[in-house]
């Protein structure tokens, strides 16, 4: 696996400059609060000085600071049984995440951690600060985290290239590779999506949505690559969308008949 770049913004995160990266940060931080310093080991595929990881068991620890344009200390904590889904949490305070460390050595449980740290979650999005659901997905979708649903790497990292599709949420699913205007259920999208093709190649197809009764599905592009592709979503975003709302979409969809379009290919 690619090691993730190490080129995060020193004013964001000045104590990862010093000797140990994140690593040593976090035993400083250990010893300033007089804990004994947890024995980190790296993440793999991570550059160390970015991310740390502590086992208890078949449990994990692991911390990341990879966030280019805010400073964020991501945490991952999975069960006593290695189940990946267990805690996460975001804070900008090493401080913070340094107690929790402390808690979760000394043996704390999920539950118990999640008591005493309300920034602590069931899933990584429900962890995310108020507006940042919409860059932790595309960060995460981007690191190939194991703790989200992933799509095809070329083409994520293609549609994340186009700067006017960053605002959407990154919605792979069976194949396809969706960018919603909302982050949960109801789902609302308005931006066309790709649709596999087969040899590596897309359609770019336009999808009927109860929102927009009056547009049928149609496929607005054959088998394009991964750039085409996005290039050609990016073109065709209906003036007036985005960004993405988090939580569910606000509006009902209008009682109107729906048209349904043919898709070919």
């Amino acid at each position: 696996m690619p090691e993730r770049s190490s080129e995060v913004p020193p004013e964001l995160y000045p104590e990862l400059a010093a000797a140990g990266g994140l690593r040593g940060a976090l035993a400083r931080e250990a010893v300033r609060h007089g804990h004994r310093a947890a024995p980190l080991g790296p993440v793999e595929g991570y550059d160390p000085a970015v991310a740390a990881c502590c086992a208890r068991g078949e449990a994990r620890f692991a911390v990341y600071a990879t966030s280019t344009d805010e400073r964020e200390f991501r945490i991952e904590i999975s069960t006593d049984t290695g189940w990946l889904w267990g805690a996460f949490g975001s804070t900008g305070d090493l401080a913070v995440v340094d107690a929790i460390l402390h808690a979760w050595r000394e043996g704390a449980s999920i539950e118990q951690l999640r008591r005493g740290w309300t920034l602590l979650a069931a899933s990584p999005l429900e962890a995310a600060p108020p507006g940042r659901v919409v860059p932790t997905a595309w960060r995460l979708t981007l690191e190939r985290s194991p703790v989200i649903r992933l799509g095809d790497a070329e083409l994520a990292e293609a549609l994340y290239a186009q700067p006017a599709l960053r605002v959407f949420f990154p919605f792979p699913s069976h194949g396809q590779f969706s960018l919603l205007s909302s982050t949960d259920d109801p789902f609302f999208e308005e931006v066309p999506r790709a649709v596999p093709n087969g040899d590596g190649l897309w359609d770019v197809v336009l999808h009927w949505s109860r929102w927009s009764p009056h547009i049928p599905s149609r496929v607005i592009g054959s088998r394009l690559g991964a750039r085409e592709s996005a290039a050609l979503i990016a073109a065709n975003i209906p003036a007036g969308s985005g960004p993405a709302v988090e939580g569910g979409w606000p509006h009902p969809p209008p009682l109107e008949t729906p048209v349904i379009g043919h898709i070919d290919g």
